[in-house]
């Protein structure tokens, strides 16, 4: 065990302090010293592999094969990861993937059999209809609200043109905001809505399958960001932020006014892959693309 390192004034060498066989302290000079920390698997990984009936090596990782790194001594059961054995977060997702997919091979025959389509009401024509727009403002716990003016965003989009409706929530994502959404849609004839919360990237299919289960196309939707775009940005300027969300929400709502219904087209997709490149990785892949079923 190294207790301490220490550079020499001259040499600018390191000299290093350690013990030896638990009771002789050493002192030995070195132009370089590389200190690694150890990597050991927990005892309740351990435990896991052994109620599997996965053989460990010496020092208790899984078992495996130097070529078949994810292959355990169990068919069906594979590993990835630090309990392989000591190993980096880029090398740990690459044998994830490899998992994966000798799981998917071993599912194939079965691959879609669970599969049920969901069921929706008919969709409400809404062409030739009035744009009758519900605006839904997030606070976001304190992400928007501690920023923005919530409540003075919400009296500022009732006064837009087709607005007819418009709240705020703390937390508009949440399971309970999705059913006040679907209620107020069918309580006040929504039939297009717009909610002003976070980034779209993450929430829009969220809300879009939310006014679908109310009866409304899922295209008749628009969201604002003034989360990232807003307060986030502008956390030290709540007056301009605030302004800004009103901006943000008055362009959302221009936009859902102009909305039309749009259907989803199905496409079959051919299960044929292609491995470009040879050699040893490219066998692997084409290996797996064909255990999974794809020719």
């Amino acid at each position: 065990m190294v207790s301490s390192v220490k550079q020499m004034q001259q040499t600018k060498n390191l000299k290093i302090k350690y013990i030896k066989n638990e009771r002789e302290v050493v002192q030995e000079e070195f132009d370089l010293v590389v200190l690694s920390v150890g990597l050991s698997p927990s005892e309740k990984i351990q435990q896991l592999g052994r109620r599997l009936g996965l053989e460990l090596n010496k020092y208790g990782f899984c078992q495996t094969d130097a070529f078949s790194p994810v292959k355990t001594s169990r068919a069906g059961i594979y590993v990835c990861g630090a309990f392989q054995g000591p190993k980096d977060i880029p090398e740990t997702v690459i044998q994830a993937s490899g998992a994966a997919s000798f799981a998917q091979g071993d599912l194939a025959s079965a691959r879609g059999s669970l599969v049920t389509r969901k069921e929706y009401s008919p969709e409400i024509d809404v062409r030739g209809q009035p744009p009758r727009i519900g605006a839904f403002i997030c606070h976001c716990g304190i992400n928007i609200g501690g920023v923005v003016d919530v409540p003075a965003v919400v009296k500022y989009a009732q006064t837009l043109p087709h607005v007819v409706y418009s709240m705020h929530n703390l937390y508009t994502c949440s399971q309970d905001a999705q059913e006040i959404i679907k209620e107020k849609i069918k309580e006040h004839n929504l039939n297009r809505v717009i909610v002003a919360s976070c980034s779209p990237r993450t929430h829009e299919p969220l809300f879009q399958e939310t006014i679908r289960e109310a009866g409304l196309n899922r295209y008749l939707f628009e969201m604002a960001n003034i989360r990232d775009q807003c307060s986030w940005v502008h956390m030290h300027e709540p007056e301009a932020a605030t302004e800004k969300a009103k901006d943000l929400v008055r362009m959302a709502v221009a936009k859902a006014a102009r909305l039309e219904p749009l259907q989803r087209l199905r496409l079959s997709v051919i299960p044929r892959g292609l491995v470009i490149g040879g050699g040893i990785s490219g066998m692997a892949a084409a290996l797996s693309l064909a255990r999974q079923g794809f020719e």
